[in-house]
C-alpha cells in the first residue's frame, strides 16, 4: 500500500471517530438537557408543595406532578405512624389493597425504611405490596436523620428505572420529606394553639366563676382593687344609712320547724331582701342567724343613701306581711320583722386574708342595730338623724325618746308609708313622677 493509500484510510478513521465522538457529544447534551429539565421539574412541585402546609394537600400535589419526573403507573408514601406502624396512601394509579405497609417482612420496603438505602429494580419485587409492578424505585423519607417513611415508584413496562431516574426521584424526596417535616411542625403548632386556647378557655371560665363568687361577697369596686392590688384600703364614709332586720318569734317558731324548712324559709325571705338590695342600690353585708344586714350609700357615696334605705324597708315589710297573711290562711305560724335604720358616718374595708369580708364599722352601725331592737314588730324605727333626712319623703310617726342599751334615751320614728302626694300606690309602696324629680334634684 502505498503513502497515499495509507493517507486516505487515516482521514477516514479520523472522520468516522469525530462522528462517534460528535454522536455521543449529542446523546450526552440530551441527556444532561433531559436532567436539566427534570431537575427544573422537581423545584417547580418543591415550590408547590411547600407553599402548603397541610400534608393532604401537599401529598396531592405530588401524585399530581410526579409524573414530570418520572414514568410510573404506582405512585405512593408509605408514612409511619406514631406506634411505629406503617401506612400507605396512593398517589397516583389503581389503589394497592393493603392500607399497611408490612415493615416486619423480609422485602424492598423493610429494607428501605430500616436501612435508608433506596431500592432500585429489587430483585424480590414480588414480594412487596406493589408484585403487579416489576420495576420499582422505593426512596425513604427522612427529617433530621429520622426515618419517616418512604415514596414509592413503581411501572410494568420497559425501560427499566435508572440511576438518573432513582437520582431524580432522591431529589422529590428530599423536598417530599421537608414539607412534611413543615407540615408535621404546623400540625403540631396547631395543636399546641388548641390546647392553649382550651386551657385560656377554661382558664377564663374559672376567672369568671371566681369573679362571680368574689362578686357574691364584695362590691364590685372592692373586688376590683383587691384584684389590682391585693388589699383593700379603708374607706371613710361621712354619711351612709345602715340597715338591719330581725324576726320577732324566729325562736318559737324555730321549734315547731324541721332545720330543713326554716333553713328553707329563711334562704326565701333573705333572698328576696338581696334583689330588693339590689334594686334600691343597698350593699348587703352579711346575716347572722335571723338578721340580715345591709348599707345604702357605700361604696359609692351618695345623697339619697337615707330615702334608699327607707324604701327598701318598706318593700321587705311589706313582703313579710304578705307572708304572714298566707301562711295564717294554711293555718300556720310566722313570725313578725323588726327593722331598724341608722344613719351617720362610718368605717368600710375588707377584713381577713383568705375569707374576705367586706364589712363596716362605726358608731352608726351600732346604733342602727338598737334601732332594730328597740322597734316594734312589723314596724321600720329610724333615728333623729336619719328622720332628718328622709322627712320629706315619707309619713312618719314620733314615738318619743326610747331607751336603746349602752346608748340611753333616743329619738326614734316608725316610717309608715311614701306620703301620698308621692306615691303611684295606695299602699305608699312605689314613688311617682314628683318624687322622683324631688330624688333626682339630690
Amino acid at each position: 500500500m502505498n503513502a497515499f493509500s495509507l493517507a486516505m484510510s487515516g482521514n477516514k478513521l479520523e472522520v468516522q471517530e469525530r462522528e462517534e465522538l460528535l454522536q455521543t457529544t449529542q446523546r450526552l447534551l440530551t441527556e444532561v438537557q433531559g436532567l436539566s429539565s427534570r431537575i427544573a421539574a422537581v423545584n417547580e412541585i418543591a415550590n408547590a408543595i411547600n407553599r402548603s402546609l397541610h400534608l393532604d394537600e401537599i401529598l396531592q400535589l405530588v401524585g399530581k406532578r410526579a409524573k414530570w419526573l418520572l414514568d410510573f403507573k404506582h405512585c405512593s408514601v408509605c408514612l409511619q405512624n406514631e406506634d411505629g406502624s406503617c401506612h400507605l396512601l396512593t398517589l397516583f394509579g389503581p389503589p394497592i389493597p393493603h392500607d399497611t405497609c408490612p415493615i416486619l417482612d423480609a422485602n424492598p420496603i423493610s429494607r428501605a425504611l430500616k436501612t435508608g438505602q433506596s431500592q432500585l429494580n429489587p430483585n424480590d419485587y414480588s414480594s412487596t405490596i406493589f408484585a403487579a409492578y416489576p420495576f420499582q424505585i422505593i426512596i425513604p423519607l427522612q427529617i433530621e436523620n429520622r426515618i419517616i417513611g418512604s415514596i414509592n415508584f413503581a411501572k410494568s413496562s420497559l425501560p427499566i428505572y435508572t440511576q438518573d431516574d432513582l437520582r431524580i426521584g432522591y431529589l422529590l424526596a428530599v423536598q417530599l420529606s421537608s414539607a412534611i417535616r413543615n407540615a408535621k411542625c404546623f400540625e403540631e403548632t396547631n395543636k399546641l394553639l388548641e390546647e392553649m386556647n382550651r386551657l385560656y378557655s377554661e382558664l377564663e371560665l374559672e376567672r369568671r366563676k371566681t369573679d362571680k363568687l368574689l362578686l357574691n361577697i364584695l362590691p364590685q369596686k372592692i373586688a376590683n382593687e383587691l384584684k389590682e392590688t391585693g388589699k383593700v384600703k379603708p374607706v371613710h364614709y361621712e354619711s351612709a344609712s345602715v340597715l338591719f332586720t330581725d324576726f320577732q318569734g324566729f325562736t318559737q317558731l324555730s321549734e315547731q320547724l324541721s332545720p330543713e324548712e326554716l333553713v328553707d324559709e329563711l334562704d326565701y325571705c333573705f333572698s328576696y331582701f338581696d334583689l330588693v338590695s339590689e334594686v334600691y342600690n343597698l350593699e348587703k353585708l352579711k346575716t347572722i342567724g335571723d338578721s340580715y344586714m345591709a348599707v345604702a350609700g357605700i361604696p359609692i357615696a351618695n345623697a339619697t343613701h337615707a330615702i334608699d334605705a327607707v324604701l327598701a324597708a318598706l318593700q321587705m315589710q311589706s313582703f313579710l306581711t304578705w307572708r304572714k297573711v298566707e301562711k295564717a290562711q294554711n293555718k300556720q305560724p310566722y313570725w313578725d320583722i323588726r327593722i331598724g335604720i341608722h344613719s351617720g358616718s362610718l368605717l368600710a374595708g375588707v377584713i381577713g386574708r383568705k375569707k374576705f369580708t367586706y364589712d363596716v364599722w362605726g358608731d352608726t352601725v351600732n346604733t342602727a342595730s338598737r334601732m332594730e331592737s328597740s322597734g316594734v314588730a312589723g314596724g321600720i324605727n329610724i333615728s333623729q338623724v336619719t328622720f332628718e333626712l328622709i322627712k320629706d319623703f315619707f309619713d312618719c310617726e314620733y314615738r318619743g325618746k326610747i331607751a336603746a342599751k349602752n346608748k340611753g334615751y333616743i329619738d326614734m320614728y316608725l316610717v309608715h308609708r311614701l306620703k301620698e302626694s308621692l306615691s303611684s300606690d295606695p299602699l305608699g309602696l312605689v314613688p311617682n313622677h314628683q318624687f322622683q324629680q324631688l330624688y333626682s334634684a339630690l
